[in-house]
């Protein structure tokens, strides 16, 4: 009799051991089917402040954190930007949805007449190029057409659902833009829409792989190489 009851103990312990293991599991595994459908939370930074060290920690501090250099941005907002009281706008927000996170940045600058031309002439001739492809150079597209109010020289157009460009506004002003995986306007928090192209919904529906233009990517064969992001 008393064998029994140890035995009945034992499998009791058994398959509450069994139950609450399953349960554990399916736990996790909803918790994961909600990150890949949802995601992480959401991180947003905001403040002119904050620049430098948002764009490193997307960028150095956590390779592959963001498909993008941000080539078309600045490597440092010059003090000109900061003069007579003024206030570079900077919006950055990121949710990691599994491989390709969803992310916008958007910086807005006013420099000075010196500062303007400096950047233009960056945004012009600087040259992409890959150490371990040293052969290989890329330069950001130049676009002045009816799709953007404005000029822009862009370095990701459509590729992988993103957009990123500098968009010069005239009056020493430039705005720089980045969307990935943000295809609907209502998603767009603090880009002005009148920045984005004027087909912006339209263009990122149904985008295949290998269309549009990104300066980190180079065609080989029937697929494509990605590029190093640093500069």
């Amino acid at each position: 009799m008393v064998k029994k009851e140890k035995i009945g103990k034992i499998i009791k312990g058994t398959a509450l051991g069994i139950g609450v293991s399953v349960f554990t599991i399916l736990v996790l595994l909803v918790v994961f089917i909600i990150f890949v459908f949802v995601g992480g939370p959401l991180e947003v930074t905001k403040g002119a402040q904050n620049y430098e060290s948002t764009m490193n920690k997307y960028t150095k501090e956590a390779a592959g954190r963001v498909h993008t250099g941000f080539f078309s941005f600045p490597e440092t907002i010059p003090t000109s930007a900061f003069a007579d009281g003024k206030e570079p706008s900077f919006y950055f927000s990121y949710k990691d949805t599994w491989d390709d996170p969803t992310c916008e940045v958007y910086l807005e600058c006013e420099y000075s007449a010196e500062e303007y031309e400096k950047e233009i002439q960056r945004l012009k001739d600087t040259v992409y190029i890959d150490k371990d492809y040293p052969k290989i150079e890329r330069k950001l597209v130049y676009e002045d057409g009816s799709r953007f109010v404005k000029p822009v020289f862009i370095a990701i157009e459509r590729s992988n659902h993103s957009y990123e460009y500098a968009m010069v506004l005239g009056d020493n002003k430039i705005a720089y833009i980045y969307t990935s995986f943000k295809s609907n306007l209502r998603k767009i928090k603090k880009i002005p829409h009148e920045y984005l192209p004027s087909d912006f919904e339209e263009s990122l529906k149904d985008v295949k792989f290998g269309e549009g233009f990104n300066v980190y990517e180079v065609s080989k064969g029937e697929g494509s190489i990605t590029l190093n992001y640093e500069r």
